[in-house]
């Protein structure tokens, strides 16, 4: 009987020990872990059919860069937001690009296919774009202003500010 409780209470501990160090890591990836400079790095990725799309193809445009993995429950329910932000500013002139971090092009096919995505799914196979951009947990939402700067890094007023971009230049 003794053997139970102590294998019990050493299981207790284990958890409890991994359940700190899980949250740890998770409120350091909560906090807003920015890229070195407040400026957009330009990148090169490509879509799901081989097209190449750089950055700085959209020089001068609003810009929302959505790093996601297919696997991740929160990407998937930010999806109907992200559909929303497009519906409303996409003929507005709106880049939202959708940046799927270090999976295959079969895999993120068959997710932008199946979710019926309207922007463009890049892929970021080897995890650098997302990298330079600070991203050490997905979701990602990063807003970037038509100077190039980024303006919102996950932040909580990121409708606010998206808003706010479009009334200063009357679109």
């Amino acid at each position: 009987m003794k053997t139970h409780v102590r294998w019990y209470y050493g299981f207790i501990l284990i958890c409890a020990i991994i359940t700190y160090f899980s949250l740890q890591y998770m409120a350091q990836a909560e906090q807003n872990i920015q890229p070195n400079s407040d400026r957009a790095s330009d990148f090169t990725l490509s879509d799901f059919d081989g097209r190449v799309i750089k950055l700085s193809d959209y020089k001068g445009r609003i810009i929302v860069l959505y790093f996601m993995c297919t696997w991740c429950t929160d990407c998937r329910s930010a999806i109907a937001g992200l559909k929303d932000i497009y519906a409303r500013y996409g003929a507005k002139g709106l880049i939202l690009l959708n940046i799927n971090v270090m999976e295959s092009r079969e895999k993120m096919t068959a997710y932008a296919k199946k979710h019926n995505l309207p922007y463009p799914t890049l892929l970021d196979r080897d995890g650098n774009v997302s990298r330079s951009y600070g991203v050490v947990g997905v979701p990602v939402k990063l807003l970037i202003n038509r100077d190039g700067r980024i303006i919102c890094w996950n932040c909580r007023s990121f409708d606010n500010l998206l808003e706010k971009q479009f009334e200063r230049t009357g679109h």
